[in-house]
């Protein structure tokens, strides 16, 4: 039997299709607890997840708006690029651009905690939503996780990796400002110069060993990361 919550967010997207622009507002919590004879939690849960399906974005103190499809807004959930997309209706696919085994220097080797010089697999892709260009990916992992050998190209990295008993569970990341380089404005067909957000990510398996460090150059334009902070009242 599905969920109260569920009903509620079918509704608010039949809305959204029908009749509501990008940014514009929705209706008010207690508007949408008195159309849908339903209780605030309930509410919330269907509002929780219009925003992980990044339909929805809210604005503390102001309200929930309609999200655009031009704009991809990330949680702070642990989904592959693939899942991101197919959760809001876009065809996620990449385009090999290199792959290739490499000794690791300093940062690489630091990162996935591994002695300067040790074997990598390294495979470098453009992602892409709908076939637009969203992100460059470069990946880093050490040849005992993923030799280069076994490394299918068009698979699932993250299906191949757990695979090989390697499913990553958890990803710490650190998101900066870059601008891009010539070939990186060419690859995501943005303006010479234009910005773009950096990731790192440093991603371990449930048995805490540490599989993959990713550099990924996403559009500025076209993706944003969200997070929720919550006060930590141990500090009151």
């Amino acid at each position: 039997m599905a969920h109260k919550y569920e009903a509620v967010a079918q509704a608010i997207r039949d809305t959204i299709a029908s009749s509501l622009r990008p940014h514009d507002a929705l209706p008010s919590e207690r508007d949408l607890m008195t159309v849908h004879s339903v209780s605030r939690q309930t509410v919330r849960a269907a509002i929780a997840r219009l925003i992980d399906e990044g339909l929805v974005y809210n604005i503390h103190g102001s309200g929930t708006y309609v999200g655009s499809r031009d704009i991809f807004s990330k949680a702070p959930k642990l989904t592959s690029f693939t899942e991101d997309m197919a959760s809001r209706g876009f065809t996620a696919s990449s385009r090999v651009l290199a792959a290739y085994a490499l000794d690791a220097e300093e940062e690489v080797a630091r990162r996935l905690a591994v002695p300067v010089g040790s074997p990598c697999t390294v495979l470098r892709r453009l992602r892409l939503a709908d076939n637009k260009p969203i992100a460059i990916e470069e990946v880093f992992l050490p040849t005992t996780v993923l030799d280069l050998d076994q490394l299918r190209l068009g698979e699932s990295l993250y299906a191949q990796l757990a695979d090989l008993g390697h499913e990553v569970i958890r990803s710490e990341q650190e998101i900066t400002a870059t601008a891009l380089d010539d070939e990186q404005c060419r690859l995501l067909e943005v303006p010479p110069g234009s910005a773009a957000l950096c990731v790192l990510r440093v991603s371990s398996s449930r048995q805490g060993r540490l599989i993959e460090f990713a550099r990924d150059i996403y559009r500025a334009d076209r993706y944003s990361f969200r997070l929720a902070v919550t006060k930590d009242e141990s500090k009151r």
